[in-house]
């Protein structure tokens, strides 16, 4: 199992938990979902994500 470590600037402020949270539910409940999956198991299968358009590949 991996460890999600989440990014907190000096004054202790997280941006990206504040990002999730600021989310609706549903997207919310999928975001939360995704980062389990990578998480939980050693390789996500690649039905699982897909491609960002216009990023070379990323």
């Amino acid at each position: 199992m991996r460890e999600i470590i989440f990014y907190s600037n000096t004054s202790g402020q997280c941006p990206g938990k504040d990002l999730i949270r600021a989310l609706p539910t549903k997207e919310r409940d999928k975001l939360l979902w995704g980062l389990a999956l990578v998480r939980d198991i050693p390789m996500v299968p690649q039905e699982y994500y897909k491609k960002l358009q216009n990023t070379d590949g990323i």
